[in-house]
């Protein structure tokens, strides 16, 4: 992160293996790479050390609202669809 730039790597791994051992993260190890993900009990204990309000919680946790309409059969007219298997196939295979 840009925000970060003054600590090593090295430390990261150490405070996270920290964590890890306290059963505040989950470690997943895959082609070379770890990955950290916080349990339930992690939540509360970096709530408790930043000393945040139990009303906030990570983006990742919350319900996102879609930011597009989704896509529904709501269209008036037009052939039924452009892809494979929407009825006949005009000018393939001779039909048309």
């Amino acid at each position: 992160h840009n925000e970060l730039e003054d600590i090593p790597n090295l430390h990261v791994m150490m405070v996270l293996r920290s964590l890890c051992s306290r059963n505040y993260v989950d470690e997943k190890f895959n082609w070379q790479w770890y990955y950290y993900f916080l349990t339930n009990e992690g939540i509360d204990y970096i709530r408790g050390v930043l000393h945040l309000p139990p009303q906030v919680m990570p983006t990742t946790l919350t319900k996102q609202r879609p930011s597009r309409p989704t896509l529904g059969g709501g269209d008036a007219g037009g052939d039924g669809g452009k892809g494979w298997g929407k009825g006949k196939n005009k000018g393939y295979g001779g039909d048309e």
